[in-house]
């Protein structure tokens, strides 16, 4: 039964789970234990969540949202919405109380979903001015000192009891609905991730996610990929890159595990062993620094092999790319260095990763060759909200470092004259919620204007050199590309993150944050002593540190988009402190205007 090929998300979820009402789709951890959950027993806690959510008044098209982290309650709900022919609208529980606010009140949001206690108080500080907002639903316990006031609250527990209760009146409705849905419907309003102004509402059909499920099954399963594949789910399924993610389970029949945390993840990995992992760059950016400076911290013998190891995997990596056979000597080698070294690394992410995939932004060429030659290949695509998720992705046999892949068949683009992407696709989004004028500006002719810069190479892979919006033109009229220069600085182990800054001013400088282990290392071995890491960079050893750092970066760039000075910041920039979006992008728009004074300090000394 090919699955894969469902024209509805709800005619993939009711195949599924008739086809394989005993497989295990789904894996949680409780007390400590990895718990199981077949494809049956989801579809019979769904089919009483939506009865539940019926009985509270839920109708069809009605909004409902869902403010919580990844997790199987997470995907339990959305479908339960699902059923009630209802459409689930995303918020991301790092969002802003503002941004919470208008989400609710712009989508007209009456049931919410929240699972943990800190954004029930977010949401009950904001609760009266959100007017359509009448019950929220808790997946925790809530002591009835702690019960906000003038909020009607109930437990997940009571909303499935309330389920039960009404299966004679409602369960019928459950199928009913999935069977009924068309293409055309809206499962979905995704708000984007808001790195500039307002987050806008964007609109997805059940057709956006089929479309882009039957391209990634025409990709992925002519590479060694089947339907036992496990997964180890992290990404915020509030973003469509893990919403996608959560929906490969019901048309590719892979299980779907959830991590605990980001702080858990690492013992998740070995716990789980996964087959796929899907992440964003700043989590191999953070494995590729950890590693390196493991590395420079050890002894002269093991630096030796480690540095062997690497230079015998970029000689089998570079014949493997260009589609030649490497050397018996190269093999042999290259066999010896992943059981002498690389073994201890690809063992820290369970050991039986076939691929990884990274979305969401630009991965640096150079961690996913490092990547590769460890064992854990990272392959890179492309997507947008407004696509759906991914486009174009490179996979095994049919990849090209420093691009996004091959765009997908169904997918038609198109490189304006400035350079901008267009994209017409069965994929693309339908609009933006209640926002005619962002719609028109967005979609022109059927083409949908992407805002980034790039560019398709004479073998058909795209590449993304930048975003229309954040280029840089200086005073003297020259365009620099910020992320360009920001990836390259992604090869020096003591930078950490790279704002680069400099629009109409006569020269780029850039906001650095370092890699706090390396800087007190460094202090270490030098006997550099200070009690505060915020005044150890201030000390003119680490400076002039950061600046030999900084003149090597500038050796491999152009006079004109040199970073001609610098200002380290004592932390790094956090999706808390607002600086980050919850896909972990830099918000620039927010950096230049929280950090102006720093910046324009750089123009005055």
């Amino acid at each position: 039964m090919d699955i894969s090929s469902s024209k509805t998300i709800s005619e993939a979820f009711l195949r599924r789970v008739k086809a394989d009402p005993d497989k295990v789709g789904f894996r949680y951890k409780k007390d400590g234990e990895w718990k199981d959950v077949t494809f049956g027993a989801q579809y019979e806690t769904i089919r009483h969540l939506a009865a539940g959510l019926m009985r509270l008044g839920v109708t069809k098209a009605e909004k409902v949202s869902i403010l919580a982290q990844t997790s199987l309650h997470w995907g339990q709900f959305d479908f339960a919405i699902l059923g009630c022919a209802a459409i689930t609208v995303p918020i991301y529980p790092t969002n802003t109380p503002e941004d919470v606010k208008y989400i609710l009140n712009h989508s007209e949001i009456g049931v919410l979903f929240i699972d943990e206690f800190k954004n029930l108080q977010k949401v009950a500080g904001i609760s009266k001015e959100c007017p359509k907002l009448k019950t929220i639903i808790v997946s925790f316990d809530v002591k009835p000192e702690e019960m906000p006031a003038g909020l009607n609250v109930i437990s997940w527990q009571k909303l499935y009891d309330l389920g039960l209760e009404s299966e004679g009146k409602f369960d019928g409705a459950f199928d009913k609905n999935l069977e009924e849905a068309k293409p055309t419907d809206i499962f979905t309003i995704c708000y984007t991730s808001g790195t500039t102004g307002l987050p806008k509402g964007v609109i997805l059909t059940h057709s956006c996610m089929s479309s882009v499920m039957d391209d990634v099954h025409k990709a992925l399963f002519q590479a060694d990929i089947g339907h036992d594949e496990v997964l180890l789910s992290f990404l915020p399924m509030s973003h469509i890159f893990g919403k996608w993610e959560s929906m490969t389970c019901y048309y590719f029949g892979w299980t779907q595990a959830f991590a605990e945390s980001i702080e858990a993840l690492v013992g998740n990995l070995t716990e789980v062993r996964p087959t796929l992992w899907v992440s964003v760059p700043r989590i191999y950016e953070k494995v590729y620094t950890k590693i390196m400076s493991t590395v420079a911290e050890g002894s002269s013998v093991k630096r030796g092999l480690f540095n062997w190891a690497m230079e015998v995997g970029r000689e089998y990596l570079t014949a493997v790319n260009v589609g030649k056979t490497p050397s018996i000597k190269t093999i042999a080698e290259y066999t010896l260095a992943k059981k002498l070294v690389f073994s201890k690394i690809s063992d820290r992410f369970g050991g039986r990763i076939k691929f990884a995939v990274s979305g969401s932004a630009p991965l640096a060429s150079n961690i996913q060759e490092f990547m590769h030659i460890v064992g854990v290949p990272v392959f890179e695509g492309y997507g947008l909200t407004e696509t759906c998720a991914p486009v174009s992705v490179n996979i095994p046999h049919a990849n090209k470092f420093g691009t996004v892949g091959k765009v997908f068949p169904e997918v038609l683009i198109r490189i304006a004259d400035d350079g901008e992407i267009l994209i017409k696709s069965e994929k693309n989004f339908k609009g933006y919620y209640k926002n005619p004028e962002a719609t028109a500006e967005a979609i022109q002719n059927g083409w949908f204007y992407t805002g980034d810069i790039g560019n398709i190479d004479s073998d058909g892979y795209l590449r993304i050199t930048d975003r229309k919006k954040d280029l840089i033109k200086t005073a003297g009229g020259k365009y620099i590309a910020p992320q360009k220069i920001e990836n390259l600085s992604k090869s020096f182990s003591l930078l950490n993150q790279l704002v680069v800054y400099g629009d109409q001013k006569p020269y780029a400088v850039a906001l650095v944050t370092l890699n706090q282990e390396a800087v007190m290392q460094f202090a270490k071995n030098n006997k550099i002593l200070s009690s505060e890491y915020s005044e150890l960079i201030k000390r003119p050893e680490i400076i002039k540190l950061v600046d030999d750092t900084m003149a090597q970066l500038n050796a491999q760039l152009a006079k004109y988009e040199s970073i001609k000075k610098v200002h380290i910041m004592p932390k790094e920039f956090t999706v808390e402190s607002g600086e980050l979006t919850p896909s972990l992008k830099v918000k620039r728009k927010f950096l230049s205007q929280k950090f102006k004074s720093e910046l324009e300090a750089m123009y005055l000394e």
